[in-house]
């Protein structure tokens, strides 16, 4: 049997079900980082970032990475910060 699920149909783990919901807690399109969404759902980093990746396939989230500096070294870095795509956004605080 061929697998002919689209996308609407796709099913999600429960760690990207939670991280959907986390999102749609941050309305108007605003970037949430990385590092406050596995600290609220008491996740770590690996996990967040694959259920992330599993809402980015499907077209859910989309994905910005900022440069920043180190608040402990000073040196230069990136944050990544994820948000729900606007068609998502609407829809979920519905």
């Amino acid at each position: 049997m061929i697998n002919t699920a689209t996308v609407q149909t796709q099913k999600f783990s429960d760690r990207a079900h939670r991280i959907l919901f986390e999102l749609a807690l941050h309305p108007d399109g605003e970037w949430v980082d990385v590092t406050s969404i596995y600290s609220s759902l008491g996740l770590n980093s690996h996990q967040v970032r694959g259920a992330l990746t599993e809402l980015r396939t499907a077209g859910m989230a989309e994905r910005k990475r900022r440069m920043a500096r180190s608040q402990a070294t000073g040196r230069r870095t990136h944050r990544t910060y994820f948000r729900l795509t606007e068609d998502n956004a609407s829809e979920a605080c519905a």
